[in-house]
């Protein structure tokens, strides 16, 4: 991260050099001044040349000179102001579609937020802190609504708990009052948008479904922000959106929160340490490493076309760096559409990924999470954090068509310490419909590596590694469960390994199913260590895959010399004990004596008759007779179903 602000910075400097060159500037001043000299001017060079000295040998905005912005050509502006709110917004507005550049040096906003204008970029020069010391309503740089063509880049933007991280709530549950009064809208770089409209001006109904002033362009890159009261960057209502290679901390909620912002491109930022939160009590305080949603909720403006507040749409989160969100969500959509979560680190958050619904209603708007994409994460739980839930939570609202969450693919992931004492499982996925659960490696999970709830239908649960699963408090251990009986999809081609627990309740755990509904589990499964069952209730699956596929079946020779087996899969021996009489041992025995079903058939000519008894878990034994009824020596078939 320092390297990338380091070359962002060295280009800007090479640009400063380029244009001192330009200018007729001699090479040693145009490219070895040092920062501040080339910035500030010096001794009577850059600052006279350019026509602006003041006859101190000091440039204009030098601390010992004025304030005035200097022209270094090609529509580029240098700032050369003061260090306050006054002499930054005074500066922004002359430099109103330009780059400006602020020199090194700590920046005091005491007098207010600085707007940044449309058509600008604004550019850190070495060593730039912006300090916003307000609580309450301030951040250090804002931008409008209805704003476009603006990039920040490079700067250290530091709130009034800078150092220390928010407070915690005085009574332990969410101070109302404190917020509104301290944390509310306390935000590094405020990209305002609907909820400002509403929020803050205070905009009536009628003005808020007359709106729109959409944003467009705006880029947030290689900055350190920390300490703000809420958010370190909102952005709200937003086409084109980038947040890339910023390092932020220590604010009380959000670290990147995205209303309604569509074509968003959130790579190579890190997160970390966000608290208190808002909202619900610990560990439900609400706080968002960075989040995709939309406005909704806490009003009466009826929005039930999603024009007020649209989802967020078409947005990537990719190679993020999320830790030590302890009381909810490190990556987060509120009903988003087409979001990808690729390639991030999750560490340590109570829910690594959350997908959620963004208004169930036709007042806030009925927006479920649609076409969703979690690949190549790597989300750790290991203890540091006090609280864990599950690292990928997928919650729809209900099974109707238009509130269902639908088309989700976790792929590829590794997921390791992440469950549920009491329900979650390290994923779960609650009212979705077409769910793709693929090529995951899970390791050490609490309860099950995956959960489903309520309705999940057509969904495929394929190649997962889930090795060792935690027994939870209530002494149970799940590889998949499918805690409802309203699924529909298939199990199959997965490994389950029990490695050191005391037991595993099941490696796939069903019920039985409603009308319409049911799981297949295939025998492609692999089931390692010890467990109560390999898959429980195995008789309720629709069409009963892994019942009715043959545990083991042989062509079985039986003379008085002994039994043999000529050919035949899934039988470690057969000893012959009498006349007529085979002892049949299983090479992997079922989950118990009655769910193990054979079938003999006899192959040497009518009247010849085989009967099953002393049926255990492990095997059985066969019982040949002739057209009498005596005991004989002849060959058989033999197949064994069960599970």
């Amino acid at each position: 991260m320092d390297q990338q602000q380091g070359m962002s910075r060295r280009a800007v400097l090479a640009g400063i050099g380029m244009a001192g060159l330009s200018l007729g500037l001699g090479a040693t001043m145009a490219g070895g001044a040092s920062v501040a000299d080339t910035v500030y001017g010096q001794a009577g060079t850059i600052g006279n040349r350019l026509g602006h000295g003041n006859g101190n040998g000091k440039g204009n905005g030098h601390p010992e000179g004025g304030a005035e912005l200097s022209d270094c050509g090609d529509g580029c502006r240098v700032f050369v102001s003061g260090f306050t709110y006054e002499d930054v917004q005074a500066s922004l507005d002359a430099a109103d579609g330009k780059t400006i550049l602020f020199g090194p040096g700590v920046y005091t906003l005491s007098g207010g937020t600085p707007v940044v204008g449309s058509n600008t970029t604004v550019l850190a020069c070495g060593e730039v802190v912006i300090v916003q010391p307000n609580t309450g309503k301030h951040a250090a740089f804002a931008i409008a609504p209805g704003s476009e063509n603006i990039t920040i880049d490079g700067f250290d933007l530091r709130g009034p708990w800078y150092g220390t991280g928010v407070p915690d709530w005085v009574n332990g549950d969410v101070d109302s009052a404190l917020w509104n009064a301290s944390y509310a809208e306390n935000i590094g770089i405020d990209i305002r948008g609907r909820w400002y409209q509403r929020q803050v001006l205070g905009y009536p109904p009628a003005q808020m479904q007359a709106l729109t002033d959409v944003s467009r362009h705006i880029t947030i890159r290689n900055c350190r922000i920390e300490g703000f009261g809420q958010s370190a960057v909102i952005a709200d209502q937003i086409d084109d959106f980038t947040a890339a290679h910023n390092r932020i901390r220590r604010c009380g909620r959000d670290g990147i929160r995205m209303y309604g912002v569509v074509s968003a491109h959130i790579y190579a930022n890190t997160v970390s340490r966000l608290s208190p939160g808002y909202d619900g009590a610990k560990p439900n305080y609400n706080v968002y490493g960075i989040t995709a949603t939309r406005l909704y909720g806490s009003s009466s403006v009826p929005d039930p076309n999603l024009s007020v507040g649209r989802p967020s749409r078409d947005v990537d989160i990719i190679c993020n760096h999320v830790e030590l969100c302890s009381t909810w969500k490190g990556l987060d959509t509120h009903g988003g559409v087409n979001i990808r979560f690729i390639g991030n680190t999750v560490r340590n958050c109570y829910i690594a990924i959350g997908i959620d619904k963004g208004g169930i209603h036709d007042v806030h708007g009925k927006a479920p999470g649609r076409d969703l994409t979690v690949n190549g994460n790597t989300l750790v739980w290991d203890g540091d954090s006090p609280y864990r839930r599950a690292a990928v939570a997928a919650y729809g609202h209900d099974a109707s068509d238009d509130l269902i969450g639908r088309n989700l693919t976790v792929c590829g992931n590794y997921i390791t310490g992440y469950g549920g004492n009491a329900t979650d499982g390290a994923v779960s996925v609650s009212n979705f419909a077409a769910v793709s659960v693929t090529g995951n490696v899970f390791t050490d999970c609490l309860r099950s590596a995956l959960t489903l709830f309520n309705t999940v239908i057509d969904f495929t649960i394929t190649g997962n590694v889930i090795d060792n699963v935690e027994l939870t408090g209530y002494n149970v251990a799940y590889g998949v469960i499918v805690q409802t009986k309203r699924a529909t999809g298939t199990v199959e081609g997965n490994t389950i390994r029990n490695r050191n627990q005391a037991t595993m309740s099941a490696g796939v755990s069903l019920q039985t199913p409603d009308p319409g509904f049911g799981v297949k589990v295939g025998r492609d499964n692999v089931f390692s260590g010890v467990m109560n069952a390999k898959v429980n209730t195995a008789g309720n699956e629709a069409g009963g895959s892994y019942f009715l596929t043959p545990h083991a079946y042989a062509n079985m020779e039986l003379t008085p010399s002994g039994a043999s087996i000529l050919a035949g899969k899934g039988i470690a021996a057969a000893l012959r004990t009498a006349v007529g009489e085979v002892e049949i041992t299983l090479k992997e025995a079922l989950s118990g004596n009655q769910t193990v079903i054979p079938q003999i058939t006899v192959k040497n000519g009518a009247g010849i008759a085989a009967s099953v008894s002393a049926v255990t878990s492990g095997g059985f034994k066969v019982y040949v007779t002739d057209a009498q009824g005596a005991a004989a020596d002849s060959g058989f078939y033999v197949t064994v179903h069960g599970y």
